[in-house]
């Protein structure tokens, strides 16, 4: 992979946008297949161990995410000890004030983009914002995914 990865640098630095589409799907493949080891590494296995050790009953740490027709699905079912966190610390309290529901995922949503952007650019130590970005756009896929499902757009 880090071959393909330096390969890559080339057509990024030129602008090259044929050969910077091509050098993205190239990448995809083994991306995902490290994504998804990473996830079972941590998820399935290195959780459980810590929760043996620790004597931990809930072993929920995951549901069914690949299943995911919306967004919403996705995040509530992908990491459940920080959607659950993220529930009880930032959502129920915003709710018991008032806050409007949207404002109140919104304000999850930015919380949790702030920590994935910090988690990601302390350690590669280059501030970017592309991980806040991508986060922030999910806000916008939230809102309009149940309207795409509701219309089939191939018959």
């Amino acid at each position: 992979m880090v071959p393909a990865i330096q390969n890559s640098m080339k057509p990024f630095r030129d602008m090259d946008y044929s050969r910077i589409i091509e050098r993205l799907l190239k990448l995809a493949v083994p991306n995902h297949l490290i994504w998804l080891i990473f996830f079972y590494w941590f998820f399935h296995s290195s959780m459980n161990v810590v929760a043996e050790l620790m004597r931990f009953g809930d072993r929920e740490f995951y549901r069914d995410w690949w299943n995911s027709e919306t967004v919403t699905y996705f995040w509530q079912n992908w990491n459940i000890p920080v959607h659950k966190w993220c529930i009880r610390h930032f959502y129920k309290p915003m709710m018991r004030r008032g806050v409007p529901r949207w404002a109140a995922q919104t304000a999850v949503f930015f919380a949790s983009a702030f920590f994935h952007e910090y988690l990601v650019s302390v350690p590669l130590k280059m501030f970017r914002l592309w991980a806040f970005m991508g986060m922030m756009s999910q806000v916008c896929r939230i809102t309009t995914t149940p309207f795409l499902l509701c219309v089939d757009l191939f018959s």
